[in-house]
């Protein structure tokens, strides 16, 4: 796996969204974050912050569901 070149800011954003996260569930994230990343050398710092805020959001909304169910 190669890595992915982030500039200062989109980490930021990156690590940010990262707070939201549970930290048992950090590696889901990242790792969610790494596919859509892929291949994907055009990402401006303002679709990174959407990309990164999403898969946070969706992450923290399936555990709280899962938490109801369980």
């Amino acid at each position: 796996m190669s890595p992915i070149a982030l500039t200062d800011i989109q980490l930021r954003e990156v690590q940010q969204a990262a707070h939201l996260v549970p930290r048992d569930l950090c590696s889901v994230y990242l790792e969610r974050l790494a596919d859509e990343l892929r291949g994907r050398d055009d990402l401006g710092d303002g679709e990174m912050h959407r990309l990164a805020s999403k898969i946070a959001r969706e992450i923290v909304w399936y555990a709280g569901r899962s938490a109801e169910v369980g």
